[in-house]
């Protein structure tokens, strides 16, 4: 950091010289002590030059904020999360966030690596200067996320170890391999020893792991997780000292409580994970997961430090997260803990928002042409969807996936599926067909699955599907699937939504396939339409948009399909559609 603005901030902290800014009579909540207590505030510099007694004379400044008494917390920081997941670029995901309160990201972009690898993360790198949003980025650690399937680069442990040179990167990626870290073999065990002998953080992605297995996990080197996880669960990882880093699926009473009780207020944040233009739009953002946590019991202090203080030293951005001397100034100005709006919202010590709108201009941001050109294979016709068998027989058993209906995991079955001339009868069969198409013009390849428990009419093509982003197709005809997929293939990538072979919705995104240059706002119109189409489907999952582009997510539980195959995920393998 430039030692002037420091001098400069001693100076004012010290009284020889006037604040730049003053924010008067605030309730102060400082995330150290606990305390919440009356507090005039000094800026100079960007920096917070020093924190003053409410109940004394307003000192000088060049500018003056009346606190009205309302509460003064640090910006908010998320730990963990995917911008890919909004489908828009940095500057209009910071044009959303921001008058939210949030100031500071550190976010996993695999999403785009599994893409465009360097050039996508340079993409977002380069998007997110500038902003009234502090953009700090985690080298993904899976890229692709399993060997399992065909991404559009691949980042290796000669990679990762360059891209953690990268300013911008202060973090190793969720490790979602933790079978590979278990067994402490192949190229994500490699991946974690160069990240743990260069002493960065590294983000856990732990799916149920518990007992000696979860001990493996965490003695290797990953010691957060922000999966779903029970209370038991919770408490399991505090004592061997992972940082919780608890998501709204998380946010169950009795699991805030054992957090509250447990973390010590050392490690626990709240983060978002993945959160879609609409909710985004409607709900909020890290300020949602304040409010619902407050809502279910964690206490308001703990939740603040939470999304505060906790983050910044798990990340070890140590000058901030807290309003205290020498501190950047990044500060909240809200009426209310438990129900936390943000009236202002200072950015190194400028207004930047007020009321929930940005009061400040985004940097000009151009998306390069090859990031427009990512989807590249030829539409597949109806005949891309026939299913063969070359089993004698009126019935095949095939392996089967059940889509929970609350979450994104699947569970496996086996049915038995009427088959005429050499085909499997599965338009008739009360299933849906999912077909993956590597996209990327890699390998060419083609998966299948049957899905129970999704569709029951019509078809959805997305290029939006978890963590490679090839052409996921499912449906209940092979003439919707093929319209639906021609659309996805023919607007440079997105999603589709088809009946009786007419595109009755559509979300544009067609940089790298899984975002759109446009405002949260635009997109999150066109992804209300197509949560409405995908109601006329007969799809009605709580979140529809995660559970079907989870689908093609080869580390999450139970049965998935890739553009390989269906794949076992416990067992970490490639598995045949029909049972032997």
């Amino acid at each position: 950091m430039d030692p002037e603005p420091r001098r400069r901030a001693a100076l004012a902290a010290a009284g020889r010289a006037p604040f730049d800014l003053v924010i008067s009579r605030v309730r102060l909540v400082n995330v150290f002590t606990g305390e919440i207590y009356p507090a005039h505030i000094g800026v100079t510099a960007g920096l917070i030059a020093a924190v003053l007694p409410g109940d004394g004379p307003v000192p000088d400044g060049a500018q003056l904020v009346e606190g009205d008494g309302r509460y003064a917390v640090p910006g908010l920081i998320d730990s963990h999360l995917h911008v890919e997941s909004s489908m828009v670029l940095p500057p209009a995901f910071a044009a959303a966030i921001v008058p939210r309160g949030i100031l500071t990201i550190i976010a996993d972009p695999h999403e785009i690596a599994n893409v465009m690898g360097f050039d996508g993360m340079r993409l977002f790198v380069e998007a997110g200067r500038g902003l009234p949003l502090d953009c700090f980025w985690q080298v993904p650690s899976c890229v692709p996320a399993s060997p399992l399937e065909t991404s559009g680069a691949a980042i290796g442990p000669d990679e990762v170890e360059e891209l953690l040179s990268w300013p911008e990167m202060i973090a190793l990626g969720e490790v979602m391999d933790f079978p590979g870290v278990i067994a402490q073999s192949g190229r994500t065990a490699d991946i974690l020893s160069r990240a743990v002998a260069l002493g960065t953080v590294i983000e856990g992605h732990a799916p149920n792991l518990s007992g000696r297995e979860l001990a493996a996990y965490v003695t290797a080197g990953v010691n957060s997780d922000h999966t779903l996880v029970t209370p038991e669960l919770a408490l399991e990882r505090l004592r061997a000292g992972v940082t919780l880093q608890l998501q709204l699926k998380s946010l169950a009473p009795k699991t805030l409580e054992v957090a509250e009780a447990f973390a010590k207020s050392l490690n626990l944040c709240l983060v978002t994970d993945d959160v879609l233009p609409d909710d985004l739009e409607s709900t909020g953002h890290l300020d949602h997961i304040l409010r619902t946590a407050v809502k279910r019991g964690l206490s308001p202090v703990e939740a603040i430090r939470a999304v505060t203080l906790s983050p910044a030293r798990r990340m070890r951005l140590y000058d901030r997260g807290a309003i205290a001397p020498g501190m950047v100034a990044h500060i909240v100005l809200t009426p209310s803990l438990g129900e936390f709006r943000a009236e202002e919202v200072f950015h190194r010590g400028q207004l930047v928002a007020r009321d929930g709108r940005l009061v400040t201009a985004l940097p000009e941001f151009s998306v390069p042409e090859e990031a427009l050109r990512t989807v590249r294979l030829a539409p597949p016709g109806p005949d891309a969807f026939v299913v063969a068998v070359e089993r004698p027989g009126s019935t095949a058993r095939v392996r089967v996936m059940a889509l929970s209906d609350r979450n994104t995991y699947t569970a496996a079955e086996q049915h038995e599926i009427p088959v005429a001339e050499g085909r499997l009868q599965w338009e008739g069969a009360g299933l849906c067909l999912a077909a993956v198409f590597e996209r990327h013009g890699r390998a060419g390849t083609r998966g299948l699955g049957l899905l129970r428990n999704a569709l029951e009419r019509g078809a959805v093509a997305s290029t939006w599907a978890h963590d490679s982003h090839n052409l996921l197709v499912i449906g209940r005809s092979a003439g919707d699937m093929a319209a639906a997929a021609r659309w996805a293939v023919e607007n440079g990538g997105g999603m589709a939504a088809v009946l009786d072979g007419t595109v009755i919705a559509a979300v544009h995104l067609p940089v790298g396939g899984i975002v759109s240059p446009r405002s949260v706002a635009e997109v999150a119109a066109e992804v209300r339409r197509f949560r409405e189409a995908l109601g006329r489907l007969g799809f009605h999952h709580p979140i529809p948009f995660m559970a079907l582009g989870a689908l093609t997510l080869a580390v999450s539980p139970e049965l998935k399909v890739t553009d390989k195959g269906l794949v076992d995920v416990q067992r970490g393998q490639i598995v045949d559609l029909f049972v032997a």
